[in-house]
């Protein structure tokens, strides 16, 4: 009985639940996301989202004086559009990431229950280290901390001391703006880095077989791994139901943020201008890379997926290769074999070719059956891959891969050649 409950408790304590507790304690805090503790009440959940839903509202209400008190300020009709644009396109994602959680609310303990289902079904066939989703779980964590708080600090510090005119509220509260977009983005990350490392275990239990040539145990597996891809396969399209229209809005809110940005450093370094030219440039950098993370996440999952089907059909050509020559070796054996003398040597000598000729029939039947069994299950494997395609999209819009972060960056330097060339410095009105 304790060794049972010993494994129970052991069990709870390698699950990826529990291995992502820290990273969804923080999301939750936030109020970000649909990312949650399980054992937490609906009603705190719902109170704490109220509480950042009024956050939100507040930074909105900062939005609006800003641009009735600075509207004036911008000279330029182009960076205005720009500008505004960004702001709304911040405020309803901050709305709907707030939100996103509520409508979802019953998603994450589903995606975490399928987790661990197949956690547990490959734990039954090899090892899973969850360490290295450990490492990049803390170091989401310590730039969700640089990012926001601590850089709420040293902003109002360093200003407070050196310029006091220039500390703004809605300034301060961008800070904020920004730990959620960061905290909501590397949790889809971190799930999408799991499903990576469970493709690279599915590829290393195929790797494995090659180390077997018993047709009846390399059947076994290959059905048992086509059932582990199954359930991670499962995995992505819950994913894309959670985080289609995320993806989709924290697209279209860092291209604005890295475009508007791009523009007013361009407009302070023309007319000579570099107030919060440091800030400006550590924010379009942070959301370059949160989008550019996102999409080489989804293309190391992608390519890992796409590396099951090679694997496995050079496991199959290894595996007839040396049935192959196991047979050709039992054929020269029997040919090479000489049968004993006997007084009826001639009907001795043939009853004895007849029975080798029997047994190596017997052993190439047995084989080609064995060999038929392994095709037809690589056959239906290689269905399922084709059946099963590994993509993350944003709605259906568009997959997130390293092909749309090259796009991503070729349509925000068409757009800042347009800008630069409307944009006339105010000294230069012609």
């Amino acid at each position: 009985m304790e060794e049972e409950i010993s494994v129970q408790v052991e069990d709870n304590l390698s699950s990826i639940e529990h291995t992502l507790r820290p990273v969804v304690f923080v999301s939750w805090f936030l109020g970000v996301g649909v990312a949650r503790p399980q054992k937490c009440p609906k009603t705190v959940t719902i109170i704490l989202r109220i509480i950042h839903f009024g956050v939100c509202s507040v930074i909105v209400a900062y939005g609006a004086i800003d641009f009735f008190t600075f509207g004036n300020v911008f000279k330029s009709d182009i960076f205005k559009i720009m500008y505004y644009m960004n702001k709304v396109m911040c405020y309803v994602s901050a709305y709907y990431y707030v939100y996103h959680g509520i409508r979802q609310y019953n998603k994450w303990p589903e995606l975490m229950n399928k987790m661990k289902n197949l956690d547990h079904k490959i734990r039954r066939e090899t090892f899973v280290n969850n360490q290295p989703i450990k490492n990049v779980e803390v170091l989401a964590i310590l730039t969700t901390f640089a990012c926001g708080p601590l850089s709420l600090i040293i902003h109002a510090v360093y200003y407070y001391f050196t310029h006091p005119e220039d500390i703004f509220a809605s300034d301060l509260l961008l800070y904020y703006t920004i730990s959620q977009s960061l905290i909501n983005s590397f949790i889809f990350d971190i799930i999408v880095y799991v499903l990576y490392h469970r493709f690279q275990t599915i590829n290393e239990l195929i790797v494995q077989l090659d180390k077997q040539f018993n047709a009846s145990w390399i059947t076994h597996k290959i059905r048992c791994i086509r059932e582990l891809h199954t359930g991670i396969c499962d995995l992505v399209i819950m994913i894309n139901d959670i985080y289609g229209f995320h993806l989709l809005l924290c697209s279209a809110n860092c291209f604005t943020m890295v475009v508007a940005t791009l523009f007013r450093i361009y407009m302070g370094v023309v007319e000579k201008n570099y107030a919060f030219m440091l800030i400006n440039n550590i924010l379009w950098i942070l959301y370059i890379v949160q989008f550019g993370l996102m999409c080489w996440i989804c293309t190391l999952a992608r390519q890992e997926s796409d590396k099951t089907g090679i694997i496995m059909y050079t496991i199959v050509l290894n595996y007839n290769a040396a049935n192959l020559d196991k047979l050709n070796g039992t054929r020269n054996q029997s040919n090479l074999e000489v049968p004993p003398e006997n007084q009826d040597g001639e009907q001795d000598f043939t009853n004895s070719s007849y029975n080798l000729n029997y047994i190596a029939i017997e052993n190439l039947l047995r084989k080609n059956l064995d060999r038929d069994c392994v095709r037809n299950e690589v056959n239906d494997f290689s269905i399922q891959l084709q059946q099963h395609r590994v993509a993350i999209t944003a709605c259906n819009f568009f997959e997130m891969n390293n092909a749309l972060l090259s796009g991503f960056i070729g349509v925000i330097t068409t757009y800042l050649i347009i800008l630069v060339q409307f944009y006339r410095p105010e000294y230069r009105n012609i």
